[in-house]
């Protein structure tokens, strides 16, 4: 005959029960905390990262963003599901009758949109459209040996091709009124518009992933970039400060502002500011170049792009997105090291990223909430970029603003005023993190 269990081991097993319920439910309410807090207050996800990474390291950290990015999507996925909200535009758009998105897609940037199963609804795309150039002509100098670029010669740059301004309308991606529709958005002091902006939804299964699209003209804008004043971190020891120039940092000149790339713990991408070498280029990854002479190049760095002794700056933040109209197979890879650690299969966050057109004569800036790699990809090549990076991610530290003059000071206007809320003003003062600014070109 089976002998009951001694009632002290009964009450053992109902207290191990009663302990793991009750530490569940903690588990469940403090993710679910997390879930909420992030939302509301963005800085307390990404300083509570920090502090996580140094205790438990990298991937366990990865894997609770991710736990917390995938909780979020399935929320938003119900609540759309359930129809307790609708796809909104982000700003106004004057619909004009007449209006009708005439940007034409090659055959390879149509099958790349295609096979992401992203339809084009509301306007027919047309079939055809002039081949683009070929990307950027490499330089051929030696490689970068020491910290200080001392040397400054002109950079060879292949011809420019002509461009149209203010660029075509996007073909819709998505169902809300007035998507790919490009508005006026940044004047420079001669009341020229050298800034549009459109809205695109780029992926069909999170309706909600809104991201914005904003085109420069590098006739009279010019790219700046600035080291952090910590990141990226660097084996290197020279004075930086974390700031615009003073004589940048004017109204009337200073434009807009927008974020960097990922902290050095995360790749070690290349990172270079008026010829300081914080972190050296790495072969084969996407890379933003500022050349002496304001010129922009943005491709593969040992491929389109290779060492000059007249680059001012440049940035890294792993492989291309975009290359040659066409999303890269790393997209697709999920890998921690092209990546960062927070990528997998599903991987919706707000990302950001910056591309260039053929013509090197136009540059996008693109930031959205909820955007998978691929979806941040494709509404580059919507819009018509060449190549295209990817840089930070996560809700706090993707921010772009815009600046308004009020009693002669720089008042910061971020570009989603409901979510990027938090610290919009920290590119005007000396910053941790590198960025990038836009001025008027005198």
């Amino acid at each position: 005959m089976r002998k009951d269990a001694s009632p002290v081991k009964k009450g053992c097993a109902a207290r191990w029960k009663a302990w793991t319920l009750i530490i569940s439910l903690i588990v469940m309410v403090a993710l679910g905390g997390m879930c909420a807090g992030t939302s509301i207050w963005p800085s307390l996800g990404s300083q509570g990262a920090q502090v996580l990474r140094l205790i438990f390291g990298n991937p366990f950290v990865a894997d609770l963003e991710m736990f917390v990015f995938q909780a979020q999507d399935i929320f938003q996925n119900w609540k759309y599901a359930w129809g307790l909200a609708e796809p909104s535009a982000p700003w106004e758009v004057a619909i004009e009758e007449t209006i009708s998105p005439e940007r034409t897609l090659t055959p390879d940037l149509e099958k790349t949109l295609l096979t992401a199963t992203i339809p084009a609804t509301g306007q027919a795309m047309a079939e055809s459209m002039a081949t683009p150039t070929p990307g950027i002509s490499p330089t051929s100098h030696d490689p970068r040996s020491n910290p200080t670029a001392t040397q400054r010669t002109a950079t060879e740059m292949p011809t420019s091709e002509p461009f149209e301004w203010p660029p075509k309308p996007i073909p819709p991606l998505g169902s809300i009124e007035g998507e790919g529709i490009w508005t006026a958005y940044i004047e420079d002091g001669h009341h020229r518009t050298v800034a549009y902006r459109a809205y695109l939804q780029p992926d069909p299964h999170r309706p909600y992933a809104v991201v914005a699209v904003i085109a420069f003209d590098l006739t009279h804008a010019q790219l700046n970039f600035v080291l952090g004043s910590i990141e990226p971190i660097s084996e290197v020891a020279f004075e930086r400060w974390g700031e615009i120039p003073a004589g940048d940092r004017v109204p009337g000149r200073l434009l807009a502002t927008f974020n960097g790339g990922f902290q050095a713990q995360h790749g070690h991408f290349g990172a270079v500011s008026d010829g300081m070498v914080a972190i050296p280029p790495q072969d084969g990854l996407g890379t933003i170049v500022i050349y002496e002479s304001g010129e922009i190049s943005l491709g593969e760095w040992g491929a389109d792009l290779t060492d000059s002794p007249d680059i001012r700056a440049l940035r890294q933040n792993g492989p291309l997105v975009v290359h040659d109209g066409e999303l890269t197979p790393q997209v697709f890879s999920f890998s921690p090291k092209d990546w960062g650690y927070t990528i997998n299969e599903v991987s919706p966050t707000w990302r950001s990223g910056i591309a260039i057109d053929d013509t090197r004569r136009v540059l996008f800036y693109v930031a959205g909430p909820s955007l998978t790699v691929e979806a941040l990809g494709n509404s580059m090549i919507a819009a018509g970029a060449l190549n295209g990076l990817q840089l930070d991610i996560n809700r706090y530290w993707v921010l772009f603003t815009t600046f308004e003059i009020r009693g002669g000071d720089l008042i910061p206007n971020p570009l989603f005023p409901d979510t990027m809320n938090e610290n919009i003003a920290r590119y005007l003062h000396p910053y941790t993190h590198d960025f990038f600014y836009i001025t008027a070109k005198d």
